[in-house]
């Protein structure tokens, strides 16, 4: 078995790209220090069955993880979601009252943000967090894209990041 561990670019059936950003990928603040997260491997039936790296949170009061990719590698004119795919895992704890922010950045500097309550996400089942939506446009540039909540004081665990996914949204 392979390890995927990088961006995946996809096409879905209309022939639109869309990309899978695994959380090695990401920048995740204490990521690699193993008092605040523990990474282990899963299986992606997906990727044809290629074993992926993922992060659970053991313990952290500052939360911040942040990606990035390319814009110039979708498809001009088709409007895409951007989400994290996550899972929370019990112990679960430091939610309650403390919203996580979800941010994204487009190359032309428009942004958008919101604030999810992760105490409402039902427990072990694989959710997507929509950060936003955007319609590819020939601008270039990274779109950036990010998941905060640093109050003072407030420890959290039991996030597991799966991956993030940016993919076309048809209506």
């Amino acid at each position: 078995m392979a390890d995927v561990n990088t961006l995946i670019y996809f096409e879905d059936k209309k022939g639109s790209k869309g990309l899978t950003i695994y959380p090695r990928e990401l920048s995740i603040t204490w990521g690699n220090d193993k008092r605040y997260w523990k990474w282990f491997g899963i299986l992606l039936e997906s990727q044809d069955f290629k074993v992926a790296e993922i992060p659970k949170l053991l313990d952290v009061c500052w939360l911040d993880i942040k990606g990035k990719f390319d814009m110039s590698r979708l498809t001009t004119g088709i409007k895409y979601e951007v989400g994290f795919i996550v899972m929370l895992k019990e112990p679960v704890s430091g939610w309650q009252n403390n919203p996580v922010t979800l941010r994204l950045e487009l190359p032309d500097e428009t942004s958008q943000s919101r604030n999810i309550d992760l105490s409402n996400v039902p427990r072990n089942e694989w959710k997507t967090l929509v950060i936003g939506e955007f319609t590819a446009s020939k601008v270039a540039g990274d779109v950036l894209f990010s998941m905060k909540e640093i109050k003072k004081g407030y420890w959290k665990k039991g996030l597991i990041i799966k991956s993030v996914v940016v993919r076309p949204v048809y209506n």
